[in-house]
C-alpha cells in the first residue's frame, strides 16, 4: 500500500455518517465499509436518551448533534422543568421561553399586566412536552423570575399572584398529559393558595395518564377550608378518569398532632376513593389525615391494593390493631416503613399475638423505622409484633434508634435470613448479639454503640470474628486505637467493599491502616470517615480506594 493510500484511509475513517460525508468523486477503499459505524435508528437513540432524564447537561449536548437528535432530546429536556428549584437567571430564561410560545392573545393579556417579553417564537412548542408539574417549585421559580425584574414595577406582588395562576393554567392546558404531579402548599408565605386543578377544562386529557401523585397540604394555613375543598374536588374527578397511578403520597406539611390536622370526612372519603380506584398502585406514603372514627374507609382502600402494593410508608397511625390484618392481605408488599411508630399497649399486644388474623404471615422483606424520637418501650411492642408476623421473611432491617433486650430477642428468634441490618445498641446488648450475627448471610451491617465505649483488643477480636464472610459493607462507631483497627480489619473474614467509621478521633494512622487493608484485599471501593486526615495521606489513599468521603 502506498503512502498516498494510507493517508486516504486515515482521512476518511473518522468521518461520521451523521455529520459529514466524503466527496462524491472520492473512491472509498473496500476496508472502509467495515470501519465506518452504521447510523443508529431513531428508536435506539430514543432508548439511550431516556436514560439521561436526570442529566440535563448531557441532554442539552445531545440536542446539538443534528435535527433528529434535537427532536428526540428536546422533549426530555422539557419533561419536568420544575422538578428542582430554579434560581434567578435560570427561572427567568425558563418563563420567558415558555411565554414566547404563547399565542398573541395570551401575550396581550400579559401585556395588560405590563409584563412585556419581546422574544421571537421558538422552533419548538415547549408547553406540549410538559409531563411533570410541581406547584411548590413552580411558585418558587415565579418569585425568582420576578426578583430579576427592575424593582420600579408597580404592584409587583399583585402581578406575581395573577401571573402565576394564568401561566400555570395555560401550561397545563397545552401539555399532552401529565405523568407526575405534586401539589404543595408554600408554607413560607401567607398567600399559599393551591392551584384549582379541578376547574381545568380538559381535565381528563391532562390527568388520565398520571402515574405519580403527591399531595402535601397545610392544615394550619389561613385558607384551609378553600384548599381542602379544592383537594376534595380534584380527588373526586381524578378517581373517575385516572386509574393507573402507581405512586401516591398524602401528608400534612404542618402536622401538629391534634385534630386540626385531620381533614373533613368528605375530603377523606374522596382521597380514599382515589386510592381505591387505582388498578396498579405500587407505592403509598400516607399520613393519618382522617378521623380515627372513619379509619375503616382508609383500610378498605388499602386492602383494595393488596394485589399490587409493594412499598408502604405510614406516619401517625393511631389504630395499629386495624393495620396489621390489612397488611396480611398485601401479599406483594416488600417494604414497610414507619416514619412514626404507632402506639400500642400490652393488652393490644397480647390480643394481636393470639388473634387468628395476626398469626397470618406478613410478606414484607424490608422493615424500616425512621422515628428516632420513639419511646423504646413503644418501639418494642409495635415492631415486636410486626417482626414476629414476618415469619422469617425479613431480609433487611433498619432501626436507627436504641432497642431494648426484649426486641433484640424477637429479632434473633424471627430473623434468620437477614442480609442487611442496622441497629443501635448498648455495649452489653452488642456483645449479646454477636453469636446471632455470625449465623446470618449478611451483606451489609451497621452496629452503632449507644454508649460509645472504648473497645479493647480482646473485645474487638470478638466482634471481628463474629462477622460473617459474606459481609461487604460495614459501618460502626467503636472507639478503638489505630492498632485495634488494624487488628479488627485483619481478623474480618470477608472482603469489605465499603467501610464507614464514626470516630472523630481518627487521624493519619487510622487512614494508613485502612489504606493497607485496601492494598492487601483489593476490594475496598468506598471509605467514609468522621475525622481529619492530611491531604498527602488522602491523596495516597485514593490510589487504592476510589471513593473517600467525610461524613
Amino acid at each position: 500500500m502506498t503512502m498516498t493510500q494510507q493517508q486516504e484511509i486515515h482521512s476518511t475513517i473518522y468521518i461520521s455518517p451523521m455529520t459529514a460525508a466524503p466527496p462524491q468523486n472520492m473512491k472509498q477503499p473496500a476496508v472502509i465499509k467495515h470501519l465506518v459505524p452504521h447510523p443508529l435508528t431513531a428508536d435506539c437513540i430514543e432508548e439511550v436518551l431516556n436514560h439521561l432524564l436526570d442529566s440535563s447537561g448531557t441532554l442539552y449536548s445531545c440536542a446539538l448533534v443534528n435535527r433528529l437528535w434535537s427532536e428526540l432530546a428536546i422533549p426530555l429536556l422539557w419533561y419536568h422543568p420544575f422538578g428542582n428549584k430554579l434560581h434567578g437567571r435560570k427561572a427567568r430564561i425558563l418563563f420567558e421561553t415558555y411565554i414566547s410560545c404563547f399565542p398573541d392573545d395570551k401575550k396581550n393579556m400579559l401585556s395588560i399586566r405590563r409584563l412585556n417579553f419581546p422574544m421571537p417564537r421558538p422552533l419548538f412548542h415547549y408547553p406540549k412536552y410538559l409531563r411533570g408539574f410541581d406547584w411548590g417549585n413552580f411558585q418558587f421559580a415565579i418569585k425568582e423570575w420576578f426578583s430579576t425584574m427592575p424593582q420600579q414595577h408597580p404592584d409587583l406582588s399583585t402581578k406575581l399572584q395573577s401571573s402565576k395562576f394564568f401561566i400555570a393554567n395555560y401550561l397545563l392546558g397545552r401539555c399532552s398529559g401529565l405523568r407526575i404531579l405534586k401539589i404543595e402548599h408554600d408554607i413560607s408565605t401567607k398567600d399559599n393558595k393551591l392551584l384549582d386543578l379541578a376547574s381545568l377544562s380538559n381535565f381528563r386529557y391532562i390527568f388520565s395518564k398520571l402515574e405519580k401523585l403527591e399531595i402535601l397540604y397545610d392544615s394550619c394555613c389561613d385558607n384551609r377550608m378553600q384548599s381542602v375543598e379544592m383537594i376534595s374536588l380534584f380527588a373526586t374527578k381524578l378517581s373517575i378518569c385516572s386509574r393507573n397511578i402507581q405512586h401516591i403520597l398524602i401528608a400534612d406539611k404542618n402536622f401538629k398532632g391534634t385534630t386540626s390536622s385531620q381533614l373533613p370526612s368528605y375530603v377523606c372519603e374522596a382521597l380514599c376513593q382515589l386510592i381505591k380506584a387505582q388498578t396498579n398502585l405500587i407505592t403509598l406514603e400516607i399520613h393519618e389525615f382522617w378521623n380515627p372514627e372513619i379509619s375503616i374507609s382508609f383500610y378498605n382502600a388499602l386492602e383494595s391494593q393488596s394485589h399490587s402494593l409493594k412499598y408502604l410508608r405510614i406516619s401517625h397511625i393511631s389504630q395499629f390493631h386495624l393495620l396489621l390484618p390489612t397488611l396480611s392481605s398485601c401479599t406483594n408488599l416488600e417494604t414497610l416503613e414507619f416514619q412514626t411508630v404507632p402506639e400500642t399497649n400490652t393488652a393490644t399486644m397480647t390480643t394481636l399475638l393470639y388473634n387468628e388474623d395476626s398469626t397470618s404471615q406478613l410478606s414484607i422483606k424490608k422493615l424500616l423505622c425512621s422515628d428516632i424520637k420513639c419511646d423504646p418501650k413503644i418501639l418494642s411492642l409495635t415492631l415486636g409484633i410486626t417482626i414476629f408476623m414476618t415469619n422469617q421473611n425479613l431480609r433487611e432491617l433498619y432501626l436507627p434508634i436504641e432497642i431494648r433486650s426484649d426486641l433484640l430477642d424477637i429479632i434473633c428468634q424471627s430473623c434468620p435470613n437477614l442480609e442487611r441490618l442496622h441497629l443501635v445498641l448498648k455495649t452489653s446488648l452488642l456483645l449479646k448479639i454477636l453469636p446471632y450475627i455470625s449465623t446470618l448471610p449478611l451483606k451489609s451491617l451497621a452496629l452503632i454503640d449507644k454508649d460509645k465505649s472504648f473497645f479493647s483488643i480482646e473485645l474487638i477480636q470478638q466482634v471481628a470474628q463474629s462477622l460473617p464472610p459474606t459481609l461487604c459493607n460495614l459501618e460502626f462507631n467503636f472507639q478503638v486505637t489505630s492498632q485495634g483497627l488494624q487488628y479488627f480489619l485483619g481478623n474480618c473474614r470477608g472482603s469489605l467493599k465499603k467501610l464507614v467509621i464514626h470516630n472523630k478521633t481518627t487521624n493519619d494512622q487510622y487512614l494508613a491502616v485502612v489504606t493497607h487493608y485496601a492494598k492487601v484485599k483489593k476490594s475496598l471501593k468506598n471509605f467514609i470517615y468522621d475525622g481529619k486526615f492530611s491531604d498527602e495521606k488522602l491523596e495516597n489513599a485514593r490510589i487504592w480506594i476510589p471513593n473517600i468521603e467525610s461524613i
